[in-house]
């Protein structure tokens, strides 16, 4: 939200340089940069142009004689839409310098161009860049633009408000946070409003079907009003925050919002039907057509302004075109109004109307400020155009009239910041912030301001006092005390060291984007997807039911540019309907590792990546965070299937060509998949396996032998280490052969076998023992031939 300097000047006028108040919002919460506006060169100036015709080379070029004041006429090129014969327009003479680009005379398709005529956004005098900015008829030909329209030097603040904060949404806002600064009051106008006789309550009836749609409205009716260009003073107001002018209601609308942060909405009275107003939830496919001429369909939960007939605009967010104001109005009625946040919200959302309107009313606007948003608007609005305004207000007020109040105990603000506050320092900081009090003996009842609508419990008191002494000025503590219940078991242990496991292993983490499309969750069923009732669009219908999707999505945008091997991997939760029922949700966590490409290029000799090495990695997981019960036994699909302790945790797999299609993949890509909330049922930080480093020397001895096919690896070696005692270390397979001179469905295998005890040097007949006793019974329970 941008800020004026100058403007804020209405309220309070602060010494200190732009970098002191950028620090001092900072340290209040208010997070903000600033520009300095500087104004325009002198070389800048009004000029009228005398003639304007099509550029003879080119189509959407002009060739316009411009006088520049002192009988100075210069032709120059223009390709703005909007430029024509008799305009008064700022003129950057040869020689300006426009945010440093200097203006030179120059050859523009055969055709010498003597300087620029300017857009606003060019001067940054206002965002608009369709067209050059065209000035009032009176202003002086030739006179510097700076000079003409009274531009100052003003510094514009860009504060990044949080949403609890919709008090600080005007400059009135901000010059109440000015003031805590500056410790100074700021200036509050005491209008009085000229009024005329007749009555808004004899010209307009307000029907609020139900208090939860609108806590409060009033209006005001206006007669006799000219629409017409807004004055000086008002556009610069507003072009000084980037908005643009209109006319003068509207721009007056516009500014009271920006000054006071309560939207005004004006309605052409007379396009009234029966001169009724209702505020009520829309029908099921009513209809309107709105200021930005979307022709929007209403639903129930929209709550809507109608008269006698048809919605005239959506209540808080944007008005209608059968209600606006045009160059034909004559009467008009002036809305001020507190609705629902919630329903503001839902209704910005889902017609995209997200307005500057809405933003206020969906962070809260000040009830009890209503009538005085009026009465400012009006007596604006006599001197704007002489109209008559009305003796009454209708005002419908639904609101709870009470402030807030809060009980504060100065103790335990200071055992819970850690300072040491006096009674004197807690009530000037509740001066500071307008928060009325009475002292019960260092307990204090306080009353908050109706505009503070974030402020409802103690503790909220306390971040006030926080912020406000400064957070730089409470003591840091070496020591602190905290009962022993506050010791709770590290939910993400496993996760952390899992992440810091892969990542010490060339894996890159990711994290995936938590809402898919309709096709994302065609591509693991398992679990089904729960669609969002009010999707932000239609590629994020829905709570992602897996992780797949958002890697594979990562490895295709990754190939696309030329890396061929990537191992990555993914932590979080994935959502689905429950077993309950569609009304029922259920939640997992899981880890999903993917693997794609099969070979890493190297000078010397490559390295492969195939299903093997991929399991030795799993293993080396588990090994590493000391769950050694895990196996991997393949189902009849071809997947490899997860087990520790005999129940199935996840699986590795590799990716279908149908699936990598789909994200325009051509490597292969392995996947292995864990449930997280299963896997931490078997994960025990407090259970460490460790050994003593071994000093004595190893013994190695190698087998070769002949085998059925139909008995696995794994078979083998558990025969081994189950007769070999604890002195076994390792088993390697470093031969396998097959020939068809061997005996049919015969596999001959080589196997190295290194022993080494903890607590001696092992001799060749203890060896020899454990030798003979595994090939005995590899002989019986596999029927092998020695070789």
């Amino acid at each position: 939200m941008k800020i004026s300097r100058n403007w804020l000047n209405n309220y309070l006028t602060s010494n200190k340089k732009n970098e002191e108040l950028l620090d001092s919002f900072t340290q209040l919460g208010l997070e903000c940069s600033f520009k300095e506006i500087e104004s325009l060169p002198s070389d800048v100036v009004v000029g009228k142009v005398k003639s304007c015709f099509k550029h003879p080379n080119a189509d959407r070029l002009k060739v316009c004689t411009v006088d520049i004041g002192d009988d100075e006429i210069i032709d120059i090129v223009c390709g703005a839409p909007n430029i024509d014969k008799n305009l008064v327009v700022p003129v950057a003479k040869v020689g300006a310098i426009i945010n440093d680009f200097k203006i030179k005379k120059t050859k523009i398709r055969g055709v010498i161009s003597n300087g620029m005529i300017c857009s606003g956004k060019e001067l940054n005098l206002n965002d608009d860049h369709d067209g050059i900015m065209i000035l009032d008829d009176d202003l002086t030909i030739g006179k510097s633009v700076s000079d003409a329209l009274n531009l100052e030097n003003d510094t514009i603040f860009d504060f990044d408000i949080t949403p609890n904060r919709g008090d600080c949404f005007s400059h009135l806002g901000i010059a109440r946070e000015l003031s805590i600064i500056e410790d100074k009051k700021i200036k509050v106008d005491n209008i009085i409003l000229e009024n005329d006789n007749f009555k808004t309550s004899d010209l307009v009836s307000v029907n609020i079907d139900n208090s939860d749609l609108c806590s409060r409205y009033a209006c005001i009716i206006a007669k006799d009003v000219r629409i017409k260009e807004s004055p000086l003073w008002l556009k610069k107001k507003l072009s000084s925050i980037g908005q643009n002018s209109i006319n003068n209601i509207v721009d007056l609308a516009n500014y009271i919002m920006f000054d006071l942060g309560h939207p005004v909405h004006v309605f052409d009275y007379d396009k009234i039907k029966d001169k009724k107003i209702n505020v009520r939830y829309a029908k099921n496919d009513e209809k309107i057509e709105c200021l930005d001429s979307k022709l929007r369909k209403l639903s129930s939960n929209d709550i809507i302004i109608a008269d006698a007939k048809n919605p005239i605009a959506i209540a808080g967010v944007i008005g209608g075109l059968n209600s606006h104001v045009d160059k034909n109005t004559k009467n008009i009625l002036i809305e001020s109004a507190v609705f629902n946040e919630i329903s503001v919200r839902r209704t910005a959302k889902n017609h995209d109307a997200s307005t500057e309107a809405s933003k206020r009313f969906e962070r809260g606007v000040d009830v009890s400020n209503i009538l005085g948003v009026l009465i400012k608007f009006c007596s604006i609005l006599k001197n704007l155009t002489s109209a008559k305004i009305s003796s009454d207000f209708l005002d419908v007020n639904n609101s709870l009239d009470s402030k807030i109040k809060i009980n504060f105990d100065i103790n335990k603000c200071n055992d819970f910041l850690g300072t040491d506050l006096t009674n004197k320092d807690v009530e000037k900081i509740l001066f500071g912030l307008n928060i009325d009090f009475k002292n019960q003996v260092n307990k204090y009842k306080c009353f908050i301001p109706s505009y503070r609508n974030d402020l409802a419990n103690e503790v909220d008191l306390f971040e006030e006092v926080a912020r406000v002494y400064g957070y730089d000025n409470i003591p840091s503590s070496k020591e602190f005390t905290f009962p022993v219940q506050a010791f709770v078991k590290d939910i993400n242990l496993l996760d952390d060291k899992i992440k810091a496991v892969l990542s010490s292993n060339g894996f890159n983490e990711h994290y995936s984007n938590s809402l898919y499309s309709d096709l994302d969750c065609e591509i693991d069923k398992t679990f089904k997807a729960i669609q969002l009732i009010n999707p932000l669009n239609q590629e994020m219908k829905y709570l992602r039911n897996s992780l797949l999707p958002g890697l594979l999505r990562a490895l295709s945008f990754n190939e696309r540019r030329g890396n061929d091997f990537i191992k990555m991997f993914e932590l979080g939760n994935i959502n689905s309907y429950s077993n309950k029922g569609l009304n029922f949700s259920d939640q997992y966590k899981y880890l999903m590792i993917v693997w794609m490409g099969n070979k890493i290029k190297n000078w010397k000799h490559s390295l492969y990546q195939d299903v093997y090495t991929i399991k030795g990695e799993i293993d080396h997981l588990f090994n590493m965070i000391n769950i050694n019960s895990f196996t991997f036994n393949l189902d009849k699909f071809g997947s490899l299937d997860l087990y520790v302790n005999k129940e199935k945790i996840g699986y590795l797999n590799i990716i279908s060509d149908k699936i990598k299609n789909h994200f325009d993949l051509n490597s292969d890509i392995y996947v292995c998949s864990i449930n997280m909330d299963l896997l931490n049922d078997f994960y025990s930080s407090n259970t460490i396996n460790y050994s003593k480093i071994n000093s004595f020397p190893s013994i190695s001895r190698d087998i070769s032998i002949l085998v059925d096919k139909k008995y696995s690896n794994e078979q083998i070696e558990n025969i081994i280490y189950k007769n070999s005692g604890d002195d076994l270390i390792d088993i390697s397979l470093f031969d396998l052969y097959e020939d068809e001179n061997l005996p049919k469905d015969s596999i001959s295998l080589a196997y190295s076998l290194t022993f080494k005890s903890n607590d001696k040097t092992l001799t060749d007949k203890e060896i020899d023992k454990y030798m003979d006793k595994i090939i005995e019974n590899l002989k019986k329970q596999l029927k092998v031939v020695q070789r």
